[in-house]
């Protein structure tokens, strides 16, 4: 595969992700401002919001990671890379994000085997499948496996990293 397919892949991945966070988000604060309005009027609470809300907590914060990734808004520790001479820098750089995709595809292959496992069990309340609360972290661990693949395959486009002065954005 090439580094420009690649390239275009994690865009589409990333975007779609993003669109699927934007709907979780969404769903989350209909849910809680529902529930906040039926305990303070109506004195009364529904049964499922519990269960619901870990249930799309784990969506939002496993699909929220590889958009974090992707777009080069992570912590990044470059201590020792910057301590290289400048003609290793982009060799190590590339090093730490295959060893990354390896470590990353490792664990989502453990995830697919809980998965596996907890396919037949259910939430005690509303009877989500347990699967279900695994599944976004193979989701997450497949797509920032896969951004690491691509940042080591495409040398022109280095990792975005961190200012020097830890600002983000």
């Amino acid at each position: 595969m090439s580094a420009q397919v690649m390239r275009h892949l994690c865009e589409r991945l990333s975007t779609l992700i993003m669109i699927v966070c934007v709907l979780i988000l969404s769903s989350l604060i209909a849910i809680n401002a529902l529930e906040i309005t039926l305990r303070s009027f109506f004195s009364t609470s529904l049964s499922w919001i519990f269960e619901t809300n870990t249930l799309l907590a784990s969506w939002l914060y496993f699909l929220g990671i590889a958009i974090i990734y992707h777009k080069g808004k992570d912590i990044t520790v470059t201590a020792v890379q910057e301590r290289l001479p400048s003609s290793l820098q982009r060799l190590y750089g590339r090093a730490m994000q295959l060893i990354t995709a390896a470590v990353y595809i490792g664990c989502a292959w453990y995830a697919w085997r809980l998965i596996e496992l907890q396919w037949p069990f259910r939430t005690p309340g509303v009877g989500y499948p347990r699967a279900a609360f695994t599944l976004p972290l193979l989701i997450g661990l497949a797509v920032v496996a896969l951004e690491c693949l691509r940042r080591v395959l495409d040398p022109q486009e280095p990792a975005p990293a961190a200012s020097a002065h830890g600002d983000l954005a």
